[in-house]
């Protein structure tokens, strides 16, 4: 059976963990997450070709 290593856990000088330190990397990746489904949300530009444009806007 394969353990786990636990990782070192970052500390503030008075001995207490640092609860800012993994806020922040919670408020980041939260963030990453919320750009990430933005974007993927968000509606594809689609170009048009020349001539579908021309015909369309030369009121023919």
């Amino acid at each position: 059976m394969q353990q786990n290593e636990t990782p070192d856990i970052k500390r503030r000088p008075d001995g207490s963990i640092d609860t800012a330190h993994y806020i922040k990397i919670g408020r980041q990746e939260r963030a990453d997450q919320a750009r990430a489904l933005a974007t993927a949300a968000m509606p594809k530009r689609r170009s048009f070709s020349l001539p579908f444009w021309f015909l369309r806007t030369s009121g023919a």
